[in-house]
């Protein structure tokens, strides 16, 4: 059985005539004739009685065409879901980000993103950078925004921009008043720093090392939210990404380090070998366009 027979099939029964069928279907009225036939040799009984010019459906007939109604009707769904202009994965966009990025980069973007494709489901995972990776990789996420190095042959990594790493610190403190610290103004200093299953509390550390510098931690978080509070009550300071400076807020000072400034790069990264879509594509846009303005 198949579609093209159901739809000659249904043409002849609602037009019981099988040349007006045949100029309906665009085909010849033989053609018609024999697929029909066909379809009747292949289920074994006669759908349609061939009265003079008329045509009227056996009682098989009747039984099969409100099927094939129903089979046709799936059928052209489907057919008109898929020729849709932005394609059937214009409907939704998983996107995945890092804690340490999600709160600051994504708000702005999520409303310029719906407001530009109202109709897509933008879904948000926040997660570990090797969580993120592994959702790539299995295409459980269409894109994320992460910090490089990013080192995986499957994955299309795009750098967009750079951002410092600065001393956080409260406006009481003395450093507070300078216009740039240097690591030896702060090697007594305790620091409340991001943990390390964070890959932004990991390259802090490395950063750190590479300064041959060992901060006193005297306490650690895995949340941004939660530093920034603990250095508002004088528990310490810390070292915290560009992006979680809120200007309106005034009860945390922030501060670039002298001659060595530490930065991380935000980048975005996507399975190579699946098909960027048409929300994908533009969401990419609006990051480039972040980038701009970072």
């Amino acid at each position: 059985m198949e579609i093209h027979q159901l739809r000659y099939f249904v043409a002849v029964a609602e037009l019981e005539n099988f040349t007006r069928a045949a100029e309906q279907c665009h085909v010849t009225q033989p053609s018609l004739s024999q697929q029909i036939a066909k379809l009747e040799r292949e289920l074994g009984t006669r759908l349609l009685d061939r009265l003079g010019r008329s045509v009227v459906l056996t009682d098989s007939g009747k039984e099969l065409l409100p099927r094939a109604r129903r089979i046709l009707k799936e059928v052209d769904s489907a057919e008109g879901w898929f020729k849709r202009p932005d394609g059937p994965e214009a409907i939704s966009l998983r996107l995945g980000a890092l804690p340490t990025i999600a709160p600051f980069l994504l708000p702005e973007i999520v409303c310029h993103f719906r407001d530009e494709l109202p109709q897509v489901c933008l879904t948000i995972v926040e997660d570990y950078t090797d969580h993120l990776l592994a959702r790539l990789q299995k295409g459980t996420l269409d894109v994320a925004i992460m910090a490089l190095p990013i080192e995986d042959p499957r994955l299309e990594v795009e750098p967009l921009f750079r951002e410092s790493l600065l001393v956080a610190m409260p406006p009481s403190h003395p450093l507070a008043e300078k216009p740039t610290v240097a690591f030896n103004q702060v090697r007594q200093e305790g620091f409340v720093l991001l943990h390390e299953v964070h890959c932004l509390g990991e390259q802090i550390l490395g950063f750190c090392r590479q300064q041959e510098f060992q901060p006193n931690v005297v306490c650690e978080s895995a949340q941004i939210f939660t530093i920034q509070e603990m250095i508002r009550q004088g528990l310490g300071i810390s070292l915290l990404p560009e992006m979680a400076i809120d200007p309106d807020d005034k009860s945390i000072v922030y501060r670039p380090i002298r001659k060595f400034q530490p930065f991380r790069t935000i980048c975005a990264a996507w399975n190579r070998h699946r098909t960027v879509t048409t929300p994908q594509s533009r969401l990419l846009e609006m990051l480039r366009r972040e980038d701009t303005t970072a």
